[in-house]
């Protein structure tokens, strides 16, 4: 096959292919993601012992943080982005930390050795994976005070604080 043949195929098969002509392979799931725009709620358990759902905090701004003990990325970045996480907090955002720990007593650990900042739940990831996608931690999301799902710019010069500020006067 000559060079010409493989640029003809390269360009033009894809458009002569969708994926209904294409029959499905045995075994392999494709998943769609979901784009939601309401944070899905969930109950959970509080570092207190008490059961609180997400809806509680309707009326505040969430940062809604998915880690476990075991995670190290989760633990470098409470370490990590303290100062943030605390410049966050002292604006009103609600830093809500959501272990996805089996062991209480590991969650319990890490939160005393580690110190991260705003208020801890713990919760079993079955509850909350298909609603989030929670397939692996660390997983972030930020949730307005009516629920919806709020993003940061994608400005590469955005001030991250600035979003927040944003988010706080929205009704």
């Amino acid at each position: 096959m000559s060079l010409r043949h493989y640029f003809y195929l390269l360009c033009f098969l894809p458009l002569s292919l969708n994926a209904q002509d294409v029959p499905p392979i045995e075994g392999v799931i494709i998943e769609k993601e979901v784009v939601k725009e309401f944070a899905p709620d969930f109950e959970m358990t509080m570092a207190d012992g008490t059961k609180k759902k997400l809806s509680d905090f309707q009326g505040d701004v969430v940062y809604l943080s998915f880690w476990a003990s075991w995670c190290k990325p989760c633990i470098s970045g409470f370490n990590k982005y303290r100062p943030m996480r605390d410049d966050l907090e002292k604006l009103g955002v609600i830093m809500l930390n959501v272990s996805i720990d089996k062991s209480p007593e590991k969650w319990k650990g890490a939160i005393a050795e580690h110190q991260p900042t705003g208020i801890h739940a713990i919760v079993s990831q079955d509850v909350v994976r298909d609603s989030y996608q929670l397939y692996s931690v660390p997983l972030y999301e930020i949730v307005g005070k009516r629920g919806r799902f709020k993003y940061l710019s994608e400005d590469p010069n955005r001030n991250i604080l600035d979003n927040f500020r944003g988010f706080l006067l929205e009704e």
